[in-house]
């Protein structure tokens, strides 16, 4: 989530599931429907040659690919197994009228525990394709993933039970083309505008730090239109938390 790269690793990650055996499992035009039109998405044949290269590249062993995408796969059933998404849709749906939100976040956030070890195992399976930068970016991205996961889930899933409950969902639709802009705005220069022919490195550094609190900023200041102020105060916490403890950490206020 930060930069161009980490978008471009985002979804070759994603898209590597079906390669891993499971892509009749994955509805790719579904996927596609829901990337930006300027976002072009790789074939899976490009990504499995990407994602060889790449482990190629860093000086990887011969069966470091094949381990790679093996824990994509174990990673990919691991959140099937946790969370089916339209059964927490539904659940969600369910709650609202009888104000128990906080009893389906707290179901979820039970797992969160199992879920940061499924992403700990995956990310220590594709170290070996990663250079020695990179690997850094892995421990700063798994600090960011473990704060957003704690985030959501303080007190048993109360913030995100809030912000549904106080039009959250319902202030992100009214000001949708306005928070589509703030991503535009500040990653224009990010989006790929022809196939990948290799994966960038995977870094973040000051100017990705600075760009994310740009994106803050602009998200903050757009929701902040809404009737409901909780959504905006929310959003902002949620950056701020997410940033907490990574290299993004100094930068990390509102300008």
């Amino acid at each position: 989530m930060f930069a161009k790269n980490l978008l471009r690793f985002a979804l070759l990650a994603f898209i590597a599931n079906a390669i891993a055996d499971v892509s009749n499992q994955i509805d790719v035009d579904a996927i596609r429907e829901r990337l930006p039109a300027n976002l072009p998405l790789p074939s899976m044949d490009e990504v499995e040659k990407l994602l060889r290269d790449k482990c190629t590249s860093a000086g990887a062993p011969s069966d470091a690919y094949d381990n790679a995408k093996s824990a994509a796969q174990t990673f990919f059933e691991c959140g099937q197994g946790l969370i089916d998404i339209d059964q927490f849709q539904q659940e969600v749906e369910a709650a609202k009228p009888t104000g128990d939100l906080d009893t389906v976040f707290n179901k979820y956030c039970r797992k969160r525990s199992t879920l940061i070890e499924c992403v700990n195992t995956f990310a220590n399976a594709i170290d070996p394709c990663l250079e020695s930068e990179e690997k850094v970016f892995k421990t700063s991205g798994l600090d960011i993933f473990k704060n957003l996961l704690n985030f959501v889930c303080h007190k048993d899933g109360d913030q995100i039970a809030l912000f549904i409950a106080e039009k959250g969902p319902e202030c992100f639709l009214e000001q949708k083309n306005d928070l589509i802009a703030c991503f535009n705005n500040t990653f224009s220069g990010y989006v790929p505008e022809t196939t990948l022919t290799s994966i960038p490195k995977l870094v973040l550094g000051p100017k990705q730090c600075e760009d994310f609190t740009k994106l803050q900023n602009c998200m903050v200041r757009e929701l902040e239109q809404c009737d409901e102020s909780t959504p905006a105060n929310l959003v902002e916490s949620l950056f701020r938390y997410v940033k907490k403890g990574s290299p993004c950490a100094s930068n990390s206020g509102r300008k």
